[in-house]
């Protein structure tokens, strides 16, 4: 039971983490990186990494930046302290 609940802590933390990265490539894009947004048109494609927005200037963005960092510690600690397997986190019976 007590596990149960660990594994699905960890995937609420996983999908709080997949919004998050969102929110920071769409912040990022409509702020500093506007200019760059407006090159892309409708159906483009472009693999975004975190790493093009670690200089940013905007504080905001930093802060975001610095909470996903947290946010991935953390899930890391909990995955390792308890062990937690892919095939618990697919396990659609827990």
């Amino acid at each position: 039971m007590y596990r149960d609940k660990i594994i699905l802590t960890y995937r609420q933390l996983l999908e709080t983490h997949e919004e998050l990265m969102e929110r920071i490539i769409n912040v990022g894009m409509t702020g500093e990186f506007a200019e760059i947004n407006e090159i892309f048109r409708e159906g483009d494609t472009f693999k975004f990494d975190l790493e093009m927005f670690r200089d940013s200037k905007d504080q905001n963005l930093q802060l975001l930046l610095g909470l996903f960092d947290e946010l991935e510690n953390v899930m890391n600690t909990l995955a390792n302290v308890n062990g937690i397997t892919e095939e618990e986190l697919e396990d659609e019976s827990i």
